[in-house]
């Protein structure tokens, strides 16, 4: 392997904090979304955009690390944006309900 299975990478921005997902998602790179989620809301942000055009697969345990982030971002007043959801991520939020919890999200990128 040539590089990182997930990679979980911060842009800040004002009042925007950005955050770009890379490669699979799951139990193994859950602890490291964790804590790149626990940042970006130690900043206050009033917007979190998650980038999801680069992940290319998410079990259930990436899935319950995002719905956790919604769930902060919504006790803390920010909003929250996922974006670019390729189709086996917008899969997974579409048979877990999980798209009604992002949608005000911008639609998945097919």
């Amino acid at each position: 392997m040539t590089g990182p299975v997930f990679q979980a990478s911060t842009a800040l921005d004002a009042d925007v904090t950005g955050l770009r997902l890379v490669g699979a998602l799951d139990l193994d790179g859950a602890g490291q979304l964790r804590a790149a989620v626990a940042d970006c809301f130690a900043r206050r942000p009033d917007r979190v955009v998650l980038d999801l055009a680069g992940l290319r697969f998410c079990d259930c345990a990436g899935l319950n690390v995002l719905m956790e982030a919604k769930a902060t971002a919504d006790r803390i007043g920010a909003e929250m944006r996922v974006e670019g959801a390729r189709p086996q991520v917008a899969r997974l939020f579409a048979l877990t309900g999980a798209d009604d919890l992002f949608a005000h999200s911008a639609p998945p990128t097919l």
